[in-house]
């Protein structure tokens, strides 16, 4: 408003400046004249006085709400992306150093497995891939190992998983597994007997109370034969009960590769799989030079690391020959 005023004052001296002119041309009247002056000067002070109370007003009377405002504080437009803001310096927190234990212990997560495993479950988690044990609930552990190794020898242990990821020991059998020989077989072909190691599953669909060895012509009751393939070939490899003098034998290597078990062991383990343990499990890749499957536990997966999952039981079999912590050292658990 003040450079406005200041215009028009400017105008005003010039449009009376240019009117005096004229008369002074045009009159010879010296009290004509001087009257005019003096109005003008009367005009011309009148609009400066009048700009500077504009000027005093604008500049020197602020809002109620400015004089109560809490300064300093920083307006930034939202197009100002590049103005700084302001950051209060943070208070100072006093280190108060954490109190020292008495002593020295050892510690665990809630969330692991107590420290303190039963010697068959701390043997299974050493050598079954942790990835693979969370896919099944019942665990047969079995020892092809000879007596004089330890005390683990031609013995099956039944681990159930419990919730918290913890095992239950259910039983503890005598087995016989494979000779580990060649030997003719009744029909004159000469055939091995060894029981293989490693890690295994149990075949949904070849599951028989009553079965008999074509190979062998020996009874095999309550079979439970396992999910593997050898050489591009369904396994005759299974888990079952024996005659009277295979009972005999049990605790020693004996049977033509099978594990064999007491006729009323072979039928608890039997009934206690079926009706509990149905469910879906990984599948075990195939070898596509050898067609045999794996032993180690190797997975199928799909394009986006997904495992293959088909009907089975959820029954993990890990075959090893190992006499147990008696006579090998306790570190050879891990």
């Amino acid at each position: 408003m003040a450079s406005w005023l200041k215009g028009l004052s400017a105008a005003l001296v010039v449009a009376g400046a240019g009117g005096g002119a004229y008369m002074l041309l045009q009159s010879r009247d010296t009290a004509a004249i001087d009257g005019f002056v003096g109005q003008g000067k009367v005009a011309l002070q009148t609009l400066i006085d009048t700009a500077a109370r504009a000027n005093s007003v604008r500049y020197h009377d602020p809002k109620p709400e400015i004089d109560q405002a809490k300064l300093p504080f920083i307006v930034i437009e939202p197009r100002d992306f590049a103005a700084p803001t302001i950051k209060l310096p943070p208070t100072a927190v006093p280190h108060v150093p954490p109190p020292q234990p008495s002593e020295l212990r050892l510690t665990q997560s809630p969330d692991q497995l107590p420290l303190d495993l039963e010697p068959v479950e701390a043997r299974l988690r050493a050598r079954v891939p942790a990835e693979l044990i969370g896919y099944f609930d019942l665990f047969l552990y079995v020892s092809k190992s000879t007596r004089e190794k330890g005390d683990w020898a031609q013995r099956m242990f039944v681990l159930a998983k419990q919730q918290g990821q913890v095992f239950n020991l259910l039983y503890d059998w005598p087995v016989s597994t494979g000779l580990e020989e060649t030997i003719p077989a009744p029909s004159g072909a000469m055939l091995a007997t060894d029981t293989p190691t490693g890690i295994f599953k149990l075949d949904r669909g070849r599951f028989y109370e009553d079965y008999t060895s074509n190979q062998w012509e020996s009874a095999m009751p309550h079979a439970m034969f396992f999910d593997w393939q050898t050489r591009g070939r369904t396994s005759g490899l299974a888990i079952h009960g024996t005659d009277e003098e295979g009972v005999k034998t049990l605790g020693e290597r004996a049977s033509h590769g099978c594990i064999r078990l007491s006729p009323g062991n072979a039928r608890v383990l039997f009934e206690l799989i079926q009706g509990n343990y149905r469910g879906r499990v990984p599948a075990f890749q195939v070898n596509p030079d050898s067609g045999t499957m794996s032993t180690a536990g190797a997975l199928v997966r799909d394009e986006d690391g997904n495992v293959k999952m088909i009907s089975g039981y959820k029954v993990l079999v890990f075959i090893e020959d190992y006499g147990g912590p008696s006579v090998d050292t306790i570190a050879a658990l891990y």
